[in-house]
């Protein structure tokens, strides 16, 4: 179930505030982790900057020349890191959390986390 994986991955970096999938063609976060402090408003937001820096519908602009695998935008404060999965490039993984996230350790445990989603749903 995506909502347990999500959890899952938040009990092992408690750091994450908000881990979410979405679809990237609908722009919509489908599921998200059960703690997420992110209201709707919130969400529609952070799918949309996962568009914007990850490419979205044929119509979203993006940053950049093509699509990409993964982007990250920090501050000395908060991190927010969004992958698209390899096999399916319309899913998404978004992350926000705080600037103490060790990257090195969440991102590939978060790419193997989006790729089960991906491949089971």
């Amino acid at each position: 179930m995506v909502s347990d994986e999500l959890d899952a991955l938040q009990n092992r970096f408690p750091v994450c505030k908000t881990l979410a999938y979405a679809d990237l063609t609908t722009g919509m976060v489908l599921v998200t982790n059960s703690n997420t402090p992110l209201e709707r408003h919130g969400l529609n937001q952070l799918s949309a900057d996962a568009a914007l820096l990850l490419g979205g519908a044929d119509d979203t602009p993006q940053i950049g020349a093509g699509v990409a695998a993964s982007a990250i935008v920090s501050s000395q404060d908060a991190v927010s890191v969004f992958l698209r999965a390899e096999g399916h490039p319309n899913d998404a993984l978004l992350c926000t959390g705080g600037g103490d996230l060790d990257l090195a350790a969440f991102i590939p445990e978060a790419q193997a986390c989006l790729k089960r989603i991906s491949e089971n749903g």
